[in-house]
């Protein structure tokens, strides 16, 4: 399962040579822990408004042809549809919600390729990784610093998820993947279009927020820049598309943003965020919620102002809810946040 990391003696497995990988994803023990997977996920129906709750009989109904269609290489994925989700922070993220049985047979496809392809990753890439987190790219930055790496070249990508080329990804799986039928698979639900307010636009490149194979897909493409940085000898840390490289000098820095803006474009056909993207003293850094003060990781201030201003939402009194609930949701919060922040080491009293 995704959750799962496999690996034998430390070898890399190498399954990638079998070409019969459709099989695997397609196996009843495989579709039933992603079936498990994507029920314990939750989430919004997609655009067939078939519910998590109303799957099963769906799937009764359907299965059996589908599972036909898949097998002989004419299923066709429905198109995601597009929902906005509210920032903790203000503004609003745009996901796409795949149906529900789209969303098992991309869990499936996850389950099989992620032992696969994730042992060949960077130990510098964090993100949607089995046993890896946030935590665990915030701890390497300090550890730069502490090996006198004092200046950040922190890198915000432009509509990463949206500009992804679809080519270049399909290169990338290739290395991994034979069997043709898998990656024609994946190739249809990349180009499987978006419903915007009952409107189906096609999708010529990008990989849509919200399907369970998106975050494996996110890491294939930009594994080749975290492999040309590690052969140079270059230290840094990324989190999905956020990712901050350690320099011991002002002028390091801006040279190696510019080597980065040419790489992306020219080998990836991704953008730089220019009004994001900057050449910083550690002290002024900001990565995943955290700062740092020295040696010490600390929250960052927008994460505590993010922090107090939840707290009034969910403490107000005109919310209308009960307030055995209310103490739910504020308990949930708090927890939620401790858990994530309590990898601070530089305490003050919260003003």
């Amino acid at each position: 399962m995704q959750n799962e990391k496999s690996q034998t003696g430390g070898v890399m497995q190498q399954p990638a040579l079998n070409e019969n990988l459709l099989e695997r994803v397609l196996s009843p023990e495989n579709l039933h822990a992603a079936w498990k997977q994507v029920r314990r996920n939750k989430g919004a129906p997609g655009v067939d408004e078939v519910t998590i709750e109303d799957y099963p009989q769906w799937a009764r109904q359907h299965w059996i042809a589908t599972r036909r269609a898949l097998e002989r290489g004419y299923y066709v994925p429905q198109p995601v549809k597009r929902v906005e989700i509210p920032k903790p922070n203000g503004g609003s993220r745009l996901l796409g919600i795949p149906s529900v049985n789209d969303r098992v047979i991309q869990q499936a496809i996850a389950q099989v390729l992620q032992p696969i392809i994730d042992p060949t990753f960077s130990d510098s890439s964090h993100g949607f990784r089995p046993g890896r987190n946030a935590h665990g790219a915030v701890r390497q930055i300090k550890a730069c610093i502490e090996e006198g790496y004092r200046v950040a070249v922190d890198v915000d990508l432009s509509k990463f998820f949206d500009r992804v080329d679809h080519d270049i990804l399909m290169a990338r799986l290739s290395r991994h993947i034979q069997d043709k039928r898998l990656l024609k698979l994946i190739g249809r639900y990349l180009r499987a279009g978006v419903v915007i307010d009952d409107n189906l636009h096609p999708t010529p490149e990008g990989v849509p927020q919200g399907g369970p194979l998106s975050p494996l897909l996110a890491n294939v493409v930009l594994d080749d820049l975290d492999k040309l940085l590690e052969s140079r000898g270059v230290r840094f840390a990324r989190y999905a598309d956020d990712f901050v490289i350690s320099v011991k000098s002002t002028s390091a820095g801006f040279r190696m943003m510019e080597w980065l803006k040419r790489f992306l474009t020219t080998k990836l056909k991704l953008v730089i965020n220019e009004e994001k993207s900057k050449v910083v003293k550690t002290n002024d850094l900001h990565f995943l919620g955290f700062t740092f003060r020295g040696k010490k990781i600390r929250w960052s201030d927008k994460a505590l102002s993010d922090f107090k201003r939840n707290i009034r939402r969910l403490t107000k009194r005109s919310w209308g809810i009960s307030m055995q609930r209310r103490y739910r949701e504020l308990r949930f919060y708090i927890r939620g946040w401790i858990n994530y922040f309590g990898l601070s080491e530089y305490y003050r009293p919260l003003p």
